[in-house]
């Protein structure tokens, strides 16, 4: 029967790993977003739109997701994730066979666009919570919990690896990429049916249970008086409940039957030898009664438990009252909108930095595929290795967790220092390992200490709550790139001359640098709040304790 089970819970995790390779594709924007403007006419900004309310459908729809994830389980989620980003990819790559480019049905084309990629959106992050809520839940009590979720997150990095290079090896001298987003519509809907075929929850019974439970105390009477004496069958065995109560009654009686003078210490009525007797009766009485507990079975919550979880306040509540939950939220807008910032413009920076050189289009597409093939590799190396490092620094030298999240911020800064001053094409590899370290490092441990915080039962409506901060933070900073780069346009077409063809205008660093300037502050402050994170449990404690005093 265990060796049943843990086949089972293997099989089980190994499909949630298959969600999130298949889920993380939303990355893959990059490779075909330059399309958007050379294809259906989109400005820079435009573009920037499409991926930003994307990002925006991503990120906002965790919360739900993970709501759904505790209550109804991972199974049908993960199935409406296959049937959304199947819906999505086809829809984009119908649009890309189909759509012409009139300038007077442009803002149509672009809210179309926005629309099927904020379902790729949604989809990818109902497989993303409903996975990391249940790996969350099977290895709530594994002192590796860490490395348990660094696995499926790191896959969920990979998956922009993988799929950027499907695109490179069969698809790159495609035209458009209608066919290829068609493969990704039918690869997304077969992985994802496939695993929700297998995927399961190790503790759902108990959840189950723990409902009933939760159910009763709600509705149990609040004051003692108010229960009535159970019939008990005498013919059939005591349950645990009333095994206890049986119990106490009987040690009580014991106890009462016997005077005590508590002046002189002597028992009356009664000699030693038959005080010694009673209480070796009744100690024996109590043992055959205690073997009828099942310590498994759980018990029935007494009135005084009843009112203390009538009186306990929602999970929402009690998160959003925290302020080590804000502080995670806000370092997370303030770190992922200048990493997101590259992630979705790093085709497009591609493009800029080779008007410098002598390379064709094939070569340039890629060269495309391999700076988003990179950035999606070293994020899956980093999300493995900071899962199993967050572990060892937590458990061995008896470190918080927080204090990885500072250094990755520190990583993320210099990588926007480092954007800002691109100058070659080669310098976009360098930028592209960078990011994929930093946000992979943030997007394991953050999980992970969500998770060690608020409880992994509470996991998946407590982080899709703090995940609402990459769509706000990618989408303040998605448009100051696209700002950025269309008044770069509108400096190089000035300096070139009225007369100039708009063909003839070709940006390059000096359309995206004043961007990554502005980015590179907000990454600061992703710096400071990460620090608050790491100090707010000793912060908590000194003023409670000055409180008290």
């Amino acid at each position: 029967m265990e060796s049943q089970e843990q086949f089972t819970n293997t099989i089980s995790y190994i499909a949630t790993c298959l969600s999130m390779l298949c889920g993380g594709t939303t990355s893959l924007f990059a490779t075909y977003g330059s399309s958007f403007s050379e294809i259906l006419g989109f400005t820079q900004y435009e573009t920037n739109m499409v991926a930003s309310l994307g990002d925006y459908a991503h990120y906002m729809s965790a919360p739900l997701f993970g709501y759904l994830s505790s209550r109804i389980g991972p199974t049908r989620i993960i199935q409406t994730a296959g049937v959304l980003m199947f819906c999505g990819y086809l829809g984009l790559g119908y649009a890309f066979k189909y759509f012409d480019t009139p300038q007077e049905h442009a803002s149509h084309y672009v809210a179309s666009m926005s629309l099927l990629f904020a379902l790729v959106g949604v989809g990818s992050k109902a497989a993303y919570m409903s996975s990391m809520a249940t790996t969350a839940s099977n290895f709530k009590h594994s002192r590796y919990s860490g490395i348990a979720l660094g696995i499926p997150l790191s896959l969920y990095g990979l998956s922009t690896f993988v799929f950027s290079s499907v695109k490179a090896h069969w698809f790159e001298r495609d035209s458009t990429p209608a066919r290829y987003l068609v493969f990704m519509a039918s690869a997304s809907a077969v992985a994802h049916l496939l695993a929700a075929c297998f995927v399961t929850l190790k503790d759902k019974s108990q959840l189950v249970i723990a409902g009933a439970a939760r159910r009763r105390a709600q509705s149990a009477p609040r004051s003692t008086a108010e229960i009535k004496p159970a019939v008990v069958d005498k013919d059939s065995p005591p349950s645990s409940s009333e095994a206890i109560e049986l119990t106490e009654t009987r040690r009580r009686r014991m106890t009462t039957s016997v005077p005590h003078d508590d002046s002189t210490e002597v028992v009356t009525g009664n000699s030693v030898e038959d005080t010694a007797t009673i209480d070796n009766t009744s100690k024996r009485r109590m043992s055959l009664d205690a073997a009828h507990i099942t310590p498994l079975t759980p018990l029935p919550p007494q009135p005084e438990a009843a009112a203390a979880v009538a009186r306990e306040p929602p999970i929402f509540h009690r998160f959003r009252r925290d302020p080590a939950a804000w502080a995670l939220l806000l370092g997370l807008i303030c770190f992922s909108g200048p990493g997101l910032a590259f992630v979705n413009n790093c085709g497009t920076m591609v493009r800029a930095m080779s008007h410098k050189t002598a390379l064709s289009e094939e070569q340039v597409g890629q060269y495309k595929d391999r700076i988003v093939a990179t950035q999606s590799f070293f994020s899956f190396a980093s999300r493995l290795a900071v899962g199993y490092l967050s572990d060892v620094w937590r458990t061995r030298l008896r470190l918080p967790r927080a204090g990885l999240l500072v250094l990755a911020a520190l990583l993320m800064i210099y990588a926007q220092m480092t954007a800002a001053r691109v100058t070659r094409l080669e310098d976009l590899y360098t930028l592209a390992i960078l990011i994929g370290m930093s946000m992979g490092s943030v997007f394991t441990l953050a999980p992970t200490i969500t998770s060690e915080t608020w409880g992994a039962n509470n996991f998946g409506i407590c982080w899709g709550i703090i995940t609402l901060g990459p769509a706000i933070g990618g989408h303040v900073c998605n448009l100051i790139f696209g700002f950025s780069w269309d008044e770069g346009l509108v400096r190089i077409a000035s300096r070139m001359g009225p007369e100039t063809a708009q063909d003839r205008v070709l940006c390059d660093n000096e359309c995206f640098a004043p961007a990554f300037v502005t980015t590179v502050k907000i990454a600061y402050l992703g710096l400071f709040f990460f620090t608050a994170v790491l100090f707010m449990p000793r912060i908590l404690a000194v003023w409670r304790f000055k409180r008290q005093a």
